[in-house]
């Protein structure tokens, strides 16, 4: 059955000609676009993606590939295979939410995401902030949800009360994270850099 990690494959497999200038968090961030834009033309997807032109191309050639995307003249969609992936994706993470002015990471555009049930997989949340780095984002705070509070491992078990922001209630209302989810805020110098390195911090954790 398709799943998240045969997709991730696609951004491992050697390709003919240059090297791809995308990875695991640039091929999801694809993804992702098409999925929640049903049709999305090549430029559009580049712009939103973060990606390319050339690397727009070759995301698409290897979906297609696979099996999980198609192409019409309106632009690029996903297959029924793409669709099943897409929806055990969106069991997995919460969508993306935009944030701005919080003082929780460093970044002029942040972008919140919850992991479900990924708790269990945080250590001190390095990971995830060298994942997000990487991508050239500015940084990530990552948090988990234990006895209904934002808490981080080995540090503060209540953050509302001792980081007040009002950052936080829009995390809960709009993740709407459970206990044992982690959560994960990325800040960057552009929203689409932003998302990305959410969801690069994000693939540590599964």
């Amino acid at each position: 059955m398709p799943s998240l990690a045969s997709l991730l494959q696609i951004s491992e497999r050697p390709i003919q000609g240059p090297p791809a200038s995308f990875d695991r968090a640039h091929l999801l961030l694809a993804f992702m676009t098409i999925g929640e834009s049903g049709v999305i033309g090549r430029h559009s997807l580049a712009v939103r993606s973060g990606l390319g032109e050339g690397a727009v191309r070759t995301v698409i050639k290897k979906l297609r590939e696979d099996g999980y995307a198609g192409t019409t003249a309106s632009g690029c969609h996903l297959t029924p295979a793409g669709k099943r992936v897409f929806k055990s994706i969106q069991e997995e993470f919460s969508p993306t939410v935009s944030l701005k002015g919080s003082s929780l990471t460093v970044g002029d555009f942040q972008v919140g995401i919850a992991v479900r049930g990924a708790a269990r997989n945080m250590r001190a949340g390095l990971e995830q902030r060298d994942a997000a780095v990487k991508v050239s984002a500015t940084g990530a705070s990552t948090y988990v949800m234990k006895s209904g509070k934002f808490s981080i491992p080995g540090g503060s078990s209540d953050c509302e009360k001792d980081f007040p922001s009002k950052t936080w209630s829009a995390l809960r209302e709009q993740l709407k994270p459970k206990n044992g989810d982690a959560v994960i805020l990325c800040g960057a110098s552009d929203e689409t850099t932003a998302k990305l390195g959410a969801l690069s911090a994000t693939l540590t954790l599964v």
